[in-house]
Formats: C-alpha cells, structure tokens, sequence
C-alpha cells in the first residue's frame, strides 16, 4: 500500500512530465492553457547566410533573435492566451533554387504558416510554393513583384509586401532631393540583370515628381566603373545612387574620388553594413558622406514610431554590444523582421486568431499597423490589385568619420 508521501510524489512528478510536454500543431509550439505559458508561434526567416549575399543575412540574425527574445517577455494577447515568436532562420542563398527548397522546408518540415523578414532576389521562387500552401510570405517587391510583373493579387492572395523595395527607393531619391536641393541629377546604376518592368515603374514615378536622373546598366563582375562614372559626369550628375549591389556602390565611391569627382554624393539603397567596411575598401576619404537606408527609429525626424519600440531596439544594439564585447551599431535589421513580425501580431489580434491565414490576411489588406519604422496602413488596391503594401520612413544616412549618421527623410505616401 502506497504512502500518502509516495503518493504525493507520483502526483508531483506526473505534473511535472505533463507540465513540460510540448507539442506542435499547425506551426504552434505551446504548452497547456492551464499552465500559463506563453505559446510560440514558428516563422520562418530565409535570408542569404553564404555566398556574396551571406555578410548581409549573417549580422541580422542575432538582432532578430535579441528583439524577438525581448517582445517575447511580454508577447501579444489573442483571445485568452498570450502569444510570442519562434524564429527558424534558413539559409535561402539568395537564388531561385535556394528560395524554393528553403520554402519548402520551412513548410513542410518545421510546419511554419508564417514567413518574414524575406529580402532576397528569389521571390518568385518562394511566392509560389508559400501561396499554394497558404502561408503567409511578408517579403519585399523586386523587378518581378511590381504591377505588370509576376506578382499577381488573386494567384498570390497570400503576399505581404512589408519593405516595398521599388517604392522605398522613389522615397530615397526624394529624400536625395531634400538634403541636397541644389543637386543637378541623381545618376543611378544596377547591373543590366536588374533591367525590368520594375524599372519602368520607377522612372515613371521619378519623373512624374519632377526628379532628375540618368540611368547606367554595368555587366555582373564589373570592376572597372570609370566608363560609366565618365557618362555620370557627361550627364551632368553629381549624385550617384545604387540599386543594392554594394560591392559596386563601394567601387564606384573609390573610384569616382580617384577620378577627382570628389564632390559627387554616392551611396546605394539597403541599411550600412558596417562603415569600416566600406572604408577598408574606398578609404577614410571617398567614404566619407556615403549614403544608404537608415533605421535607427530613435533618429527619425518626421516618422513617429511606438516609444516602447523604439526602446527595444535600442535595448537589442546595447545588448549585442555587451555580449559581444565591441559597439554592435548595426541598424538595418530594425526595418526587416520585427517590423514584419509587428504587422503579424496586430493583424492576429485583429482577426482574433493565429492560425486561420485567411482571416489574418483579411485583417491584413488594408489595415492599419504600428510598427519599428512606424505607424502606415496596408495600400496599393489600385496599384498592386490588393492594399498590401506597408509604408516606409524613407529615411538616409550617411557616413561621417567612422560612423553613420541620419541625412534626411521622406515617409512614403500610401499607393493609391
């Protein structure tokens, strides 16, 4: 006959074995209501961790996981449960194949109905296997996700554009025009890969705002840009502005300067990686005043961003900084994931549910969300065919010693 002391103890180590389970279900990893544990919900994060692209992938991920950690602590609130995140970061190599087969297994392997944080140049690959699942991609627009390109609202119903890529780059060039008003036209090059209907889209919309440019296409592995800097300055411009190929925006800087355009402002779109490297490249000289995306939210002069998200972001650079030993002054990392992650949660909330994708991206099209770059609501019903497209701060900086620094500002206006 057992005990009242053994019984205690079996009862005790029973709840203890069944207090722990944990058990997935429709991408959820949660634990019993009754055990008040917050459940975490999986999205996958494909971004490039090798190859060329893999620098820019690789520096993001600690600061994701730092962010998510900390807005973990407290979550979000869906009915009667308390939410948080789970991230599972894959490598997607930046190419179709990469996108697909990271697709898929986040998919079908670790069961995911959300991914995020997507910046890669393999969004048609991904877009068609994340839509016939009925997962939600919250991603960028490329050459092919622009109106006229492969995206297309009723095949892809469930396609979220959280960084607009195209309309962040107008909002750049308009920023360009209020920092430097007296400038003569911006000079904008990408390799010849990168022509496209997306590029017809962007000229029209420059255009229409009364902002000068001059386009110049380069082959992929171009080292020599002297022929093209020569057109830049036939064409009578003294702002040169790239389309994301960084290794180029660094050559060009060098070697304009070294050419004597020394006072041509340069720079390319996508947050600073880090100044020093582009310093070891061009020298302290033809680095100085080099211009990209920012966003350090605390710096933003006309973009009203949640207090509270300001401070976990600035939390996550200060806890990166401790860890590893060395200032971690990174900030492009802030208008990706958490800000994808931001619209989730508020969109579940809106929806009342976690796991239905079809009422969460009701909640979606056309709502209104606050987030890490921001308070903007979903537009671009005309434009795109559905209002899923999320506004932008627009915001420059530039480099200044070893540093970046905020330029200006040009919050995107909602698409018609």
């Amino acid at each position: 006959m057992e005990t009242k002391r053994t019984m205690a103890m079996r009862w005790i180590l029973a709840f203890v074995i069944f207090s722990g389970l944990f058990f997935s279900v429709n991408g959820l990893t949660t634990a019993p209501a009754w055990a008040k544990q917050k459940i975490l919900i999986k999205v996958g994060v494909p971004t490039p961790l090798s190859g060329p692209a893999g620098p820019w992938g690789r520096i993001g991920v600690p600061a994701d996981d730092t962010f998510v950690a900390l807005f973990n602590q407290e979550g979000f609130k869906v009915g009667d449960q308390i939410y948080g995140f789970q991230l599972i970061h894959i490598d997607d190599m930046n190419t179709p194949e990469g996108g697909a087969t990271a697709a898929r297994k986040l998919i079908y392997e670790d069961r995911v109905k959300f991914i995020a944080g997507h910046w890669s140049w393999n969004f048609a690959a991904m877009a068609a296997i994340t839509n016939a699942a009925k997962v939600i991609l919250i991603t960028r627009t490329g050459n092919e996700a622009v109106p006229g390109g492969v995206y297309d609202p009723k095949r892809m119903p469930y396609t979220v554009f959280g960084n607009p890529a195209h309309e962040q780059f107008i909002a750049d060039c308009q920023a360009l025009v209020k920092a430097f008003p007296k400038y003569k036209k911006i000079g904008i090059n990408d390799s010849n890969l990168g022509k496209g209907i997306g590029w017809d889209y962007v000229d029209k919309e420059l255009t229409r705002l009364g902002i000068r440019f001059h386009h110049e296409w380069y082959l992929p592995g171009t080292q020599d840009f002297s022929p093209y800097i020569n057109r830049f300055a036939e064409a009578g411009c003294d702002i040169i502005y790239g389309a994301g190929d960084v290794t180029t925006a660094m050559l060009v800087a060098k070697q304009r300067y070294e050419m004597g355009y020394k006072d041509w402002h340069t720079g390319t779109v996508g947050g600073i990686f880090d100044p020093k490297a582009y310093i070891s490249v061009t020298g302290s000289a033809a680095a100085q005043g080099f211009i990209g995306q920012y966003w350090a939210n605390w710096e933003f002069k006309e973009t009203q961003v949640d207090p509270k998200l300001v401070a976990m972001c600035q939390q996550v650079n200060q806890i990166l900084t401790e860890k590893t030993g060395k200032p971690y002054t990174h900030t492009g990392w802030i208008g990706w994931t958490p800000n994808h992650l931001m619209i989730l949660a508020q969109a579940m909330q809106k929806a009342g549910t976690v796991e239905n994708t079809d009422a969460i991206m009701k909640a979606i099209r056309g709502g209104t969300f606050s987030t890490t770059v921001g308070t903007f609501t979903m537009s671009g019903a005309k434009t795109y065919g559905s209002p899923v497209v999320f506004g932008s701060a627009g915001a420059i900086c530039q480099i200044q010693g070893d540093r970046e620094v905020y330029l200006s500002e040009s919050p995107m206006a909602p698409l018609p």
